[in-house]
């Protein structure tokens, strides 16, 4: 008798696969199209005021430190200003 049950349901499953496979598939198509077109954060491009090296900056930092040089930089609304760190 459980081999009869369980066959059942194995062969339920079995004959599923290929529909789990069309939505496996709908869903990575839907992804790749969501990463390609979808929403992005902005990244603005400055210049660190003190060794000008260029920058990628995130709209929502106000402060970050340089990579190449470490100065604390404070990011304003038209600019990017060195903060003296005492």
């Amino acid at each position: 008798m459980n081999w009869i049950i369980f066959g059942t349901i194995g062969a339920v499953l079995m004959a599923m696969i290929p529909v789990i496979g069309w939505l496996m598939a709908v869903g990575l198509v839907g992804m790749v199209l969501w990463k390609t077109f979808g929403f992005r954060e902005t990244q603005l491009i400055g210049s660190c005021p003190a060794c000008t090296k260029s920058l990628p900056i995130d709209p929502k930092t106000d402060v970050l430190a340089c990579p190449v040089c470490q100065s604390c930089i404070a990011v304003q609304d038209d600019r990017l200003v060195i903060v003296k760190i005492d």
